[in-house]
């Protein structure tokens, strides 16, 4: 199976054709039965109706904008977290404080195991992601065992950190794009894997109406917003997709590519 068959469609329009098309199929961990639910070889299990979606995945706004334009199955979660003001801002859709306060302070063994830290987007009737077609990239990325062993390990490490690179980039372009400055988009990151809080913060879900507006440099209708994001992002190409990494991101192409060069099986 081809990288590019687990990626968002509007990402084949601007990655490396060799990236895309790496040969990276992973047989052992799979979403759809999983084997750390079943494996006691594992140092501690997973509950079957959890799985590693005990994390909640930042998601770009055009990756937003993606799900609602597709209608994806998990939609409607996003236009109520969006009408519920749960975080969402114009660079994106970010975990709330209480969620990244519990789960930064969960023990090892609750990964995989506690309730209460499930994801958002995870259907629990259908027993998989609601969004998978843009699913984080934490989640594309992570695998509890590869095919491939360590070598393996280290290449969906050097994979996320290259999407995780290059998602910010499209992100911030987009933002670039509709008039927002560099300080705009700082303001908005310290919301991104916050370590320190205050006591309000360890329980806050929300944001209100008058802390929101600041963020969004005059644009009233954030689903109308994601949408155009997602727009841009489909208009991009592998000419102005180099520019917008620049040279920091190519390197991290590279590393991908010399990780893939080094896999076993």
């Amino acid at each position: 199976m081809s990288f590019k068959q687990v990626l968002p469609a509007v990402y084949q329009n601007f990655l490396d054709r060799k990236i895309l098309n790496l040969d990276i199929s992973e047989t052992k961990a799979t979403c759809d039965n999983c084997l750390r639910a079943r494996d006691k070889r594992f140092p501690y299990t997973y509950e079957a109706n959890l799985k590693c979606c005990t994390f909640v995945p930042f998601i770009p706004n055009f990756a937003v904008g993606g799900i609602l334009k597709q209608k994806l199955d998990g939609h409607k979660v996003i236009e109520q977290m969006i009408t519920d003001r749960r975080f969402a801002l114009p660079l994106g859709i970010f975990p709330d404080f209480d969620y990244q306060y519990r789960f930064n302070h969960k023990k090892q063994k609750d990964f995989g195991n506690r309730e209460d830290l499930l994801c958002h987007y995870y259907d629990q009737e259908k027993n998989r992601c609601s969004i998978w077609e843009f699913r984080g990239v934490v989640c594309t990325t992570f695998f509890c065992r590869s095919d491939y062993g360590k070598s393996g390990q280290n290449l969906w490490t050097e994979m996320k950190d290259y999407l995780s690179y290059v998602e910010m980039c499209l992100a911030e372009d987009c933002l670039v794009m509709k008039d927002f400055s560099p300080r705009d988009i700082s303001d908005q990151l310290v919301f991104l894997n916050k370590k320190d809080f205050t006591k309000t913060e360890k329980t806050l879900k929300s944001l209100t109406a008058a802390e929101l507006k600041p963020f969004w440099n005059g644009y009233k209708d954030p689903i109308e917003f994601y949408l155009s994001c997602y727009e841009l992002v489909q208009k991009q190409n592998r000419t102005t997709f180099k520019e917008i990494i620049g040279e920091q991101g190519l390197n991290l192409e590279k590393r991908v590519l010399q990780g893939y060069a080094c896999l076993s099986k």
